[in-house]
């Protein structure tokens, strides 16, 4: 099963995943990320934290870079 690394970038700063997730797909990594994400957003809410900007950045073993993922995209606001 392949290894996915979820990077977070915050405030320009990157924060490296040395540990990854076995995961089947690129899709299930998304799915990782978005979860997360809103406990992330969650966190940052509650502390009356600024959201701006913070990605996670999905990557193989190989270190490509598969998948971007703002914070901000998780948020279902209507």
């Amino acid at each position: 099963m392949p290894r996915y690394y979820f990077n977070y970038r915050i405030a320009g700063e990157l924060e490296t995943d040395h540990e990854g997730s076995e995961l089947p797909d690129e899709e299930s990594a998304v799915e990782e990320a978005k979860a997360c994400a809103r406990e992330i957003l969650a966190r940052k809410v509650l502390a009356s934290e600024l959201i701006n900007g913070d990605v996670f950045e999905i990557t193989t073993s190989a270190g490509k870079v598969v998948r971007t993922l703002p914070l901000r995209s998780v948020l279902n606001l209507k």
